[in-house]
């Protein structure tokens, strides 16, 4: 078995933040998204193939096995369906691949769910009822024996229905972005992809369905999420541009008339400037570790601490990991920052 990596949208949904970076960059849980997915892709031998698109392969330049799509702007990508049939064609796959979306994490590994691969088409699923904040009817949904309760009889199951983005939702279990594609399906999705369907791969998983292809369905336990709906993430989505360069990206957002929230995405093994004012500021770190300058002396920083501080106090912060170091924080509109 193989597996693809899917690393080429353009994070539209994160406005400016996604302008400036690839959603498989964000920090989530200490590492980015694409190495949690590359981590457990290993710890089941699997090497991933990643594909990506032009604009953003100078993030990806590390990293082996990587397949370049030439889009420079969302309109001229290939769109997911096509980018694994395109990788299929050009890499001459001749092996079942595991296809999973960058965006995704996940809080469990992998190995229920390559266990649970039978020969047939399966897909990764995510119980959303207890999660306010995912909306089932903007995802794609699916019914199978049990779906109406939680948990269902078993965590391995035949879909009887699937539908992307069905209004009503068919149940509160949606698709987690993960699939197992048997090698005996490549010569239907070529020709889905000739036809110029439409491109999510829920719409692939409808269609093997019209054709009565049997798919299965795997229920995975611990956390996951699409990072776009991270709260922090879609708070910013609308936030201005107001610094980027080697050190760190930084995004403003005005709140009422006086306040402004602020996003700083600090690169591995950099320091702001550091700048003392007359307004009082409040820092929230959310992911990575690292150290705060006040006045002169320096203490440890990571995700989940807050940092209030004083008129006209020093201060620096400085990203002593290997992964991007993210915090937000509150001024007063007229305070200067650097």
């Amino acid at each position: 078995m193989k597996a693809l990596i899917l690393a080429g949208g353009f994070a539209t949904r994160l406005g400016a933040i996604g302008e400036q970076m690839p959603k498989a960059m964000i920090v989530v849980e200490g590492d980015t998204l694409i190495d949690h997915l590359i981590k457990k892709l290993e710890n089941e031998k699997i090497e991933p193939i990643i594909s990506i698109n032009k604009k953003f392969e100078n993030f990806f330049e590390v990293y082996k096995n990587v397949i370049v799509e030439e889009a420079m702007v969302e309109e001229e990508k290939l769109g997911a369906v096509r980018a694994i049939n395109n990788a299929i064609k050009q890499l001459k796959i001749d092996e079942d691949l595991l296809v999973v979306c960058a965006d995704n994490y996940f809080s469990s590994d992998f190995k229920g769910f390559i266990s649970s691969y039978t020969g047939e088409p399966i897909i990764g699923v995510y119980y959303a009822g207890q999660k306010p904040d995912m909306k089932p009817e903007e995802m794609a949904t699916m019914k199978f024996r049990g779906s109406e309760n939680f948990p269902p009889p078993e965590q391995s199951f035949y879909l009887a229905d699937f539908k992307e983005k069905a209004k009503p939702p068919l149940s509160d279990y949606v698709s987690a972005g993960i699939y197992i594609y048997p090698k005996s399906i490549f010569p239907i999705l070529d020709e889905f992809c000739k036809e110029r369907k439409q491109d999510a791969p829920g719409f692939f998983i409808q269609h093997l369905q019209e054709l009565g292809v049997k798919v299965k369905g795997y229920l995975f336990g611990g956390e996951w999420r699409d990072v776009s709906h991270k709260s922090y993430l879609q708070i910013f989505s609308d936030a201005k541009l107001t610094r980027s360069d080697d050190r760190y990206i930084i995004f403003d957002k005005p709140v009422g008339e006086n306040l402004v929230l602020s996003i700083t995405i600090l690169h591995a093994g950099k320091q702001t400037t550091g700048h003392s004012h007359s307004v009082s500021e409040v820092y929230f770190f959310v992911e990575g570790q690292g150290e705060i300058e006040l006045d002169g002396n320096r203490r440890a920083v990571e995700s989940k601490d807050v940092v209030p501080i004083k008129p006209d106090k020093f201060h620096r912060v400085y990203n002593t990991s290997d992964k991007d170091l993210v915090f937000i924080c509150v001024f007063e509109r007229y305070g200067e920052r650097g």
